[in-house]
């Protein structure tokens, strides 16, 4: 049984194509007396791409869900600063209209950046983050090779 939340099953199959794959061309180069060893190089490298896929892609995702939510809250904010009812806290009424431009702009980029810290690590596989699972299949490569390399 497979667990994935949002993108995550691309790290497995990023593991299987590419792992596999680098193995196979591995023990082409090295040769079959170590035997384990090109799958452990393929795996760990693998891995630590998928490590740099899975941050690169965490991020991007990320920032483009939390540009969509802003921009569907834009409009929102300004038509409430247009017709003078925009507080940035309760009790608060901004002095001019330019204030409460920039009172606004402010809030939206806070906003922006909570989004974004809440929608990373919502790419997942076996409920670990898409970039971890790549350290741990670098980890894993590591010591198939090493086995190889203890014959």
């Amino acid at each position: 049984m497979v667990i994935w939340r949002g993108w995550g099953i691309l790290g497995l199959l990023f593991v299987l194509l590419v792992g596999v794959g680098l193995g196979g061309l591995f023990r082409l180069l090295i040769g079959e007396e170590y035997e384990p060893l090109p799958i452990g190089l393929g795996l760990a490298v693998a891995g630590v791409i998928l490590f740099f896929v899975g941050r690169w892609f965490q991020a991007w995702d990320a920032r483009r869900r939390a540009d969509k939510y802003i921009a569907s809250r834009r409009p929102e904010v300004e038509q409430t600063v247009a017709s003078g009812r925009f507080q940035p806290v309760p009790g608060y009424q901004p002095a001019s209209r330019e204030e409460a431009e920039q009172l606004a702009a402010e809030m939206l980029d806070k906003e922006h950046a909570q989004i974004v810290r809440r929608f990373r690590g919502h790419h997942t596989l076996f409920f670990i983050p898409m970039q971890y699972f790549g350290l741990v299949v670098a980890v894993l490569g590591g010591a198939i090779g090493a086995l190889g390399l203890a014959r």
